[in-house]
């Protein structure tokens, strides 16, 4: 593997595990299925108030059980408190692949949520980066109720 500069090598095999179905719950999959009309939802936990994006069953704060009522759909705009740059990327038969391009990967602080989430970042380059910029989701034309719905996080329009 070629090295690049600022790139940590790690040695190892990543694990590969056969195919098989589980349920990600009502929460994941109410989420997953607003993805599909272009919608982000929360859950906000009945005991504490932490807002989790994507939603889910318990707090992991509290240990609530949250449940339909407590779902809210929020903006999907958000601020970028951290980027890291790959050039490898799994190629799901538990391989590394190079990339031809770096890609940029955000962790991102939606507005109404108190969680993080990991995304792609586009239509910018690593010299724009900077914590604290506003992003918004860029959604693929076609949506199927996926987290593929979402294409990356890109510059918000003011």
């Amino acid at each position: 593997m070629e090295t690049k500069p600022n790139v940590i090598t790690v040695q190892g095999l990543p694990i590969v595990v056969a195919n098989f179905n589980w349920s990600v719950g009502f929460q994941m999959q109410r989420f997953l299925k607003a993805l599909a009309q272009k919608k982000i939802l929360a859950v906000k936990c009945p005991g504490c108030g932490y807002i989790y994006v994507p939603a889910r069953n318990r707090c992991g704060k509290c240990s609530a059980k949250m449940d339909e009522k407590d779902l809210m759909e929020i903006s999907g705009k958000g601020t970028l408190i951290s980027y890291t740059l790959a050039y490898v990327e799994l190629d799901g038969k538990g391989n590394w692949t190079d990339l031809k391009e770096q890609k940029i990967i955000g962790a991102i602080k939606l507005d109404e949520a108190d969680s993080t989430i990991f995304m792609p970042l586009s239509e910018l380059s690593p010299a724009d980066l900077k914590i604290g910029i506003k992003l918004e989701p860029a959604w693929n034309s076609e949506t199927k109720g996926s987290w593929k719905d979402i294409l990356y996080f890109k510059p918000a329009k003011s």
